[in-house]
Protein backbone atom coordinates (compact mmCIF):
# COMPACT_ATOMS: atom_id res chain seq x y z
CA UNK A 1 0.00 0.00 0.00
CA UNK A 2 3.06 2.50 0.64
CA UNK A 3 4.02 1.76 -2.66
CA UNK A 4 1.70 2.37 -4.53
CA UNK A 5 0.02 4.95 -3.14
CA UNK A 6 2.01 7.68 -4.46
CA UNK A 7 1.66 6.10 -7.88
CA UNK A 8 -2.05 6.46 -7.41
CA UNK A 9 -1.16 10.42 -5.71
CA UNK A 10 0.77 10.95 -9.22
CA UNK A 11 -1.81 9.52 -11.78
CA UNK A 12 -4.55 11.56 -10.21
CA UNK A 13 -2.11 14.81 -10.34
CA UNK A 14 -1.61 14.19 -14.29
CA UNK A 15 -5.05 13.93 -14.35
CA UNK A 16 -6.36 17.18 -12.98
CA UNK A 17 -3.89 18.54 -14.96
CA UNK A 18 -4.68 17.31 -18.21
CA UNK A 19 -8.32 18.53 -17.37
CA UNK A 20 -7.09 21.74 -16.75
CA UNK A 21 -5.39 21.43 -19.96
CA UNK A 22 -8.14 20.76 -21.65
CA UNK A 23 -10.22 23.15 -20.07
CA UNK A 24 -7.96 26.11 -20.65
CA UNK A 25 -7.32 24.81 -24.19
CA UNK A 26 -11.45 25.06 -24.85
CA UNK A 27 -11.48 28.50 -24.05
CA UNK A 28 -8.53 29.61 -25.76
CA UNK A 29 -10.68 28.25 -28.77
CA UNK A 30 -13.16 30.44 -28.52
CA UNK A 31 -13.03 33.60 -30.21
CA UNK A 32 -13.22 37.08 -28.77
CA UNK A 33 -15.37 39.52 -30.48
CA UNK A 34 -15.46 43.13 -29.48
CA UNK A 35 -19.09 44.39 -29.50
CA UNK A 36 -19.70 48.02 -28.65
CA UNK A 37 -23.02 48.19 -26.21
CA UNK A 38 -25.02 50.89 -24.72
CA UNK A 39 -23.86 51.30 -21.02
CA UNK A 40 -27.95 50.46 -19.61
CA UNK A 41 -30.56 48.91 -21.59
CA UNK A 42 -31.51 46.02 -24.01
CA UNK A 43 -28.34 46.12 -26.40
CA UNK A 44 -26.37 45.58 -23.51
CA UNK A 45 -28.20 43.43 -21.75
CA UNK A 46 -28.24 41.03 -24.38
CA UNK A 47 -24.53 40.90 -25.16
CA UNK A 48 -23.99 40.16 -21.38
CA UNK A 49 -26.90 37.82 -21.22
CA UNK A 50 -25.60 35.27 -24.42
CA UNK A 51 -22.22 35.77 -22.77
CA UNK A 52 -23.18 34.93 -18.96
CA UNK A 53 -25.24 31.93 -19.84
CA UNK A 54 -22.93 30.40 -22.42
CA UNK A 55 -24.78 30.80 -25.50
CA UNK A 56 -22.05 32.89 -27.12
CA UNK A 57 -19.67 29.87 -26.21
CA UNK A 58 -22.10 27.20 -28.07
CA UNK A 59 -20.96 29.12 -31.53
CA UNK A 60 -17.43 29.41 -30.47
CA UNK A 61 -17.67 32.78 -29.11
CA UNK A 62 -16.22 34.79 -26.17
CA UNK A 63 -18.12 38.33 -26.00
CA UNK A 64 -16.08 41.11 -25.33
CA UNK A 65 -18.72 43.68 -23.76
CA UNK A 66 -18.09 47.01 -24.64
CA UNK A 67 -20.53 48.78 -22.59
CA UNK A 68 -20.76 52.96 -24.05
CA UNK A 69 -22.96 55.53 -24.74
CA UNK A 70 -25.37 54.07 -27.68
CA UNK A 71 -23.94 57.22 -29.82
CA UNK A 72 -20.62 56.33 -29.31
CA UNK A 73 -21.34 52.61 -29.76
CA UNK A 74 -22.74 53.18 -33.08
CA UNK A 75 -19.44 54.70 -34.19
CA UNK A 76 -17.44 51.60 -32.82
CA UNK A 77 -16.80 49.59 -35.65
CA UNK A 78 -16.03 53.23 -37.63
CA UNK A 79 -13.03 53.87 -35.32
CA UNK A 80 -11.94 50.01 -35.15
CA UNK A 81 -12.45 49.89 -31.88
CA UNK A 82 -15.04 46.90 -32.44
CA UNK A 83 -15.73 44.26 -34.71
CA UNK A 84 -19.79 45.03 -34.09
CA UNK A 85 -21.94 47.54 -32.92
CA UNK A 86 -25.11 48.18 -31.64
CA UNK A 87 -26.88 50.70 -33.42
CA UNK A 88 -30.28 52.21 -35.49
CA UNK A 89 -30.99 51.47 -38.89
CA UNK A 90 -30.91 55.15 -39.69
CA UNK A 91 -27.54 55.53 -38.28
CA UNK A 92 -26.21 52.88 -40.47
CA UNK A 93 -27.61 54.43 -42.85
CA UNK A 94 -25.85 58.17 -42.27
CA UNK A 95 -22.61 55.89 -41.63
CA UNK A 96 -22.69 54.35 -45.62
CA UNK A 97 -23.30 58.36 -46.51
CA UNK A 98 -20.00 59.48 -44.71
CA UNK A 99 -18.04 56.44 -46.77
CA UNK A 100 -18.10 54.01 -43.60
CA UNK A 101 -20.10 50.68 -45.00
CA UNK A 102 -22.36 49.04 -42.62
CA UNK A 103 -23.71 45.92 -42.83
CA UNK A 104 -27.26 44.99 -40.75
CA UNK A 105 -26.56 41.35 -39.60
CA UNK A 106 -29.22 40.35 -37.21
CA UNK A 107 -31.57 42.37 -35.28
CA UNK A 108 -32.04 43.30 -31.43
CA UNK A 109 -34.67 45.45 -30.24
CA UNK A 110 -38.07 47.66 -31.47
CA UNK A 111 -38.37 51.18 -30.63
CA UNK A 112 -40.05 50.32 -27.27
CA UNK A 113 -41.28 54.36 -28.25
CA UNK A 114 -44.51 55.97 -27.19
CA UNK A 115 -46.31 59.18 -26.66
CA UNK A 116 -46.88 59.52 -22.92
CA UNK A 117 -49.89 61.79 -21.70
CA UNK A 118 -51.10 62.40 -17.99
CA UNK A 119 -53.72 59.78 -17.33
CA UNK A 120 -56.60 62.31 -17.01
CA UNK A 121 -55.33 64.37 -20.29
CA UNK A 122 -58.37 64.37 -22.98
CA UNK A 123 -56.46 63.35 -25.70
CA UNK A 124 -57.53 60.26 -27.62
CA UNK A 125 -55.34 60.35 -30.74
CA UNK A 126 -51.70 62.07 -31.60
CA UNK A 127 -54.09 64.30 -33.76
CA UNK A 128 -55.40 66.23 -30.96
CA UNK A 129 -52.13 67.32 -29.86
CA UNK A 130 -52.00 68.97 -33.46
CA UNK A 131 -50.87 72.69 -32.01
CA UNK A 132 -49.80 71.67 -28.51
CA UNK A 133 -46.40 71.58 -26.79
CA UNK A 134 -45.18 68.27 -26.78
CA UNK A 135 -42.07 67.33 -25.10
CA UNK A 136 -39.28 65.26 -28.04
CA UNK A 137 -35.92 64.28 -28.49
CA UNK A 138 -33.40 65.93 -30.41
CA UNK A 139 -33.80 65.73 -34.65
CA UNK A 140 -30.69 63.79 -34.88
CA UNK A 141 -32.35 60.98 -32.69
CA UNK A 142 -33.60 57.78 -33.75
CA UNK A 143 -36.62 58.56 -31.27
CA UNK A 144 -37.26 61.99 -33.50
CA UNK A 145 -37.55 60.06 -36.72
CA UNK A 146 -39.61 57.37 -35.27
CA UNK A 147 -41.82 60.31 -34.13
CA UNK A 148 -42.07 62.01 -37.63
CA UNK A 149 -43.07 58.57 -39.39
CA UNK A 150 -45.90 58.26 -37.44
CA UNK A 151 -46.61 61.76 -37.92
CA UNK A 152 -46.22 61.78 -41.51
CA UNK A 153 -48.06 58.31 -41.71
CA UNK A 154 -51.56 60.40 -40.26
CA UNK A 155 -50.87 63.60 -42.13
CA UNK A 156 -48.96 65.36 -39.80
CA UNK A 157 -45.69 67.30 -39.83
CA UNK A 158 -44.05 66.74 -36.80
CA UNK A 159 -41.99 70.03 -37.16
CA UNK A 160 -45.18 72.35 -38.21
CA UNK A 161 -48.14 70.83 -36.42
CA UNK A 162 -46.57 70.81 -32.67
CA UNK A 163 -45.01 73.04 -30.15
CA UNK A 164 -42.24 70.86 -30.09
CA UNK A 165 -39.55 71.35 -27.22
CA UNK A 166 -35.96 69.23 -27.94
CA UNK A 167 -34.70 67.88 -24.92
CA UNK A 168 -33.01 64.31 -23.31
CA UNK A 169 -34.57 61.74 -21.50
CA UNK A 170 -34.72 63.37 -17.76
CA UNK A 171 -35.39 66.44 -19.26
CA UNK A 172 -38.35 65.45 -21.15
CA UNK A 173 -39.70 63.52 -18.55
CA UNK A 174 -39.57 66.22 -15.97
CA UNK A 175 -41.78 68.70 -18.31
CA UNK A 176 -44.40 66.70 -18.28
CA UNK A 177 -44.49 66.14 -14.79
CA UNK A 178 -44.60 69.88 -14.22
CA UNK A 179 -46.96 69.92 -16.86
CA UNK A 180 -45.57 72.07 -19.69
CA UNK A 181 -45.75 69.73 -21.89
CA UNK A 182 -48.85 67.89 -23.08
CA UNK A 183 -47.13 64.54 -24.27
CA UNK A 184 -43.36 63.15 -24.64
CA UNK A 185 -41.88 60.57 -26.72
CA UNK A 186 -40.46 58.69 -24.35
CA UNK A 187 -38.78 54.36 -24.60
CA UNK A 188 -38.35 51.59 -22.10
CA UNK A 189 -38.07 51.52 -19.18
CA UNK A 190 -39.09 55.08 -18.64
CA UNK A 191 -42.79 54.71 -20.22
CA UNK A 192 -43.38 51.39 -18.11
CA UNK A 193 -42.28 53.58 -14.60
CA UNK A 194 -44.22 56.60 -15.97
CA UNK A 195 -47.29 54.53 -16.10
CA UNK A 196 -46.86 52.06 -12.68
CA UNK A 197 -47.11 55.79 -11.05
CA UNK A 198 -50.56 55.93 -12.00
CA UNK A 199 -50.16 59.42 -13.25
CA UNK A 200 -49.39 58.59 -16.64
CA UNK A 201 -51.04 56.50 -19.79
CA UNK A 202 -49.54 55.47 -23.20
CA UNK A 203 -51.30 57.90 -26.14
CA UNK A 204 -50.04 55.81 -28.72
CA UNK A 205 -47.81 52.84 -29.33
CA UNK A 206 -44.88 53.46 -31.73
CA UNK A 207 -44.29 50.15 -32.14
CA UNK A 208 -47.91 48.61 -32.90
CA UNK A 209 -48.75 51.75 -34.65
CA UNK A 210 -46.05 51.39 -37.11
CA UNK A 211 -46.56 47.73 -37.86
CA UNK A 212 -50.15 48.37 -38.74
CA UNK A 213 -48.78 50.88 -41.57
CA UNK A 214 -46.20 49.04 -42.05
CA UNK A 215 -46.34 45.54 -41.63
CA UNK A 216 -43.54 45.41 -39.05
CA UNK A 217 -42.42 47.17 -35.91
CA UNK A 218 -39.24 49.94 -36.29
CA UNK A 219 -35.74 48.24 -35.17
CA UNK A 220 -34.96 50.91 -33.15
CA UNK A 221 -31.84 48.60 -32.70
CA UNK A 222 -29.37 46.05 -34.42
CA UNK A 223 -26.23 44.62 -34.85
CA UNK A 224 -23.67 46.44 -37.52
CA UNK A 225 -20.38 45.43 -38.94
CA UNK A 226 -18.47 46.44 -41.70
CA UNK A 227 -18.95 45.17 -45.33
CA UNK A 228 -15.12 43.92 -45.45
CA UNK A 229 -15.77 42.07 -42.72
CA UNK A 230 -19.12 41.02 -43.64
CA UNK A 231 -17.28 39.80 -46.86
CA UNK A 232 -14.21 37.98 -45.08
CA UNK A 233 -15.36 36.40 -42.44
CA UNK A 234 -18.63 34.90 -43.00
CA UNK A 235 -18.36 32.32 -40.48
CA UNK A 236 -18.21 34.98 -37.64
CA UNK A 237 -21.15 37.01 -38.98
CA UNK A 238 -23.01 33.33 -38.44
CA UNK A 239 -21.84 32.81 -35.32
CA UNK A 240 -22.30 36.06 -33.98
CA UNK A 241 -26.00 35.91 -35.57
CA UNK A 242 -26.88 32.42 -33.94
CA UNK A 243 -25.68 33.97 -30.71
CA UNK A 244 -27.94 36.56 -30.76
CA UNK A 245 -30.85 34.84 -32.12
CA UNK A 246 -30.57 31.88 -28.99
CA UNK A 247 -30.24 34.50 -26.89
CA UNK A 248 -33.72 36.71 -28.14
CA UNK A 249 -35.22 33.15 -27.97
CA UNK A 250 -34.32 32.53 -24.32
CA UNK A 251 -35.95 36.28 -23.91
CA UNK A 252 -38.83 35.74 -25.79
CA UNK A 253 -39.38 32.13 -23.93
CA UNK A 254 -38.95 34.08 -20.08
CA UNK A 255 -36.18 31.85 -19.67
CA UNK A 256 -34.07 34.82 -19.05
CA UNK A 257 -36.30 35.79 -16.14
CA UNK A 258 -33.05 34.58 -13.07
CA UNK A 259 -30.93 37.09 -15.11
CA UNK A 260 -33.05 40.19 -15.57
CA UNK A 261 -33.72 40.23 -11.90
CA UNK A 262 -30.27 40.23 -11.12
CA UNK A 263 -29.46 43.07 -13.49
CA UNK A 264 -32.17 44.95 -13.57
CA UNK A 265 -31.33 47.67 -11.98
CA UNK A 266 -27.44 48.14 -13.38
CA UNK A 267 -29.20 47.67 -16.91
CA UNK A 268 -32.54 49.05 -16.91
CA UNK A 269 -32.29 51.14 -13.30
CA UNK A 270 -35.34 49.31 -12.00
CA UNK A 271 -35.97 48.02 -8.58
CA UNK A 272 -38.97 47.80 -7.12
CA UNK A 273 -40.36 44.52 -7.42
CA UNK A 274 -43.16 46.06 -9.55
CA UNK A 275 -40.58 47.56 -11.71
CA UNK A 276 -39.22 44.68 -12.16
CA UNK A 277 -41.99 42.09 -12.87
CA UNK A 278 -42.85 44.89 -15.58
CA UNK A 279 -39.96 44.97 -17.18
CA UNK A 280 -39.80 41.85 -17.70
CA UNK A 281 -42.57 41.49 -19.59
CA UNK A 282 -41.94 44.55 -21.72
CA UNK A 283 -38.14 42.90 -22.17
CA UNK A 284 -39.67 39.87 -24.03
CA UNK A 285 -42.10 42.40 -26.01
CA UNK A 286 -39.58 44.60 -27.04
CA UNK A 287 -36.59 41.79 -27.98
CA UNK A 288 -36.95 42.01 -31.91
CA UNK A 289 -37.57 37.99 -33.51
CA UNK A 290 -37.97 39.02 -36.96
CA UNK A 291 -35.56 39.15 -40.52
CA UNK A 292 -35.97 37.87 -43.89
CA UNK A 293 -37.15 39.66 -46.75
CA UNK A 294 -40.55 40.77 -46.15
CA UNK A 295 -39.19 42.21 -42.84
CA UNK A 296 -36.55 44.02 -44.82
CA UNK A 297 -39.06 45.49 -47.05
CA UNK A 298 -41.39 46.60 -44.23
CA UNK A 299 -38.05 48.39 -42.40
CA UNK A 300 -37.25 49.94 -45.97
CA UNK A 301 -40.33 51.33 -46.26
CA UNK A 302 -39.75 53.29 -42.82
CA UNK A 303 -36.10 54.14 -43.58
CA UNK A 304 -37.60 55.49 -47.28
CA UNK A 305 -40.23 57.58 -45.50
CA UNK A 306 -37.56 59.21 -43.25
CA UNK A 307 -35.51 59.89 -46.73
CA UNK A 308 -38.61 61.54 -48.32
CA UNK A 309 -38.97 63.79 -44.94
CA UNK A 310 -35.15 64.79 -45.73
CA UNK A 311 -34.65 63.09 -42.32
CA UNK A 312 -31.99 60.40 -44.07
CA UNK A 313 -29.36 61.01 -46.96
CA UNK A 314 -30.35 58.73 -50.45
CA UNK A 315 -27.76 56.05 -50.33
CA UNK A 316 -29.39 54.24 -53.20
CA UNK A 317 -31.13 50.61 -52.88
CA UNK A 318 -31.81 49.97 -49.48
CA UNK A 319 -31.60 46.28 -49.66
CA UNK A 320 -28.18 46.11 -49.81
CA UNK A 321 -27.69 47.25 -45.89
CA UNK A 322 -29.51 43.77 -45.21
CA UNK A 323 -27.67 40.28 -44.64
CA UNK A 324 -30.11 37.90 -45.09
Amino acid sequence: MKNTLPFLLVGTLIALMGRCDSVAMAAAALQTVAVATSAAGQTGYIAALIEAKGIAANHGLKIENLRMDFTEAANAVKLGRAVASAMQPSTAINLIKSGTNIRLITPQIWSGNAWVVRKESPYKTLADLKGKKIGNFARVTGAYFFSAVIAKEKKLDIEKDFQAIPAETGALIALLERGDVEAINMFEPYTTKLVLSGKYRVLLDFDSDLAQIFGAPPLKSTVGMLKETVEKRPALVQALRGAYVDGIKLIKSGKDEDFFKANAKEFFNLSTPDEIAAGIVKNRENFADLWGPSFFESQNKILQTGITLGLLPNVGNLSDLWIR
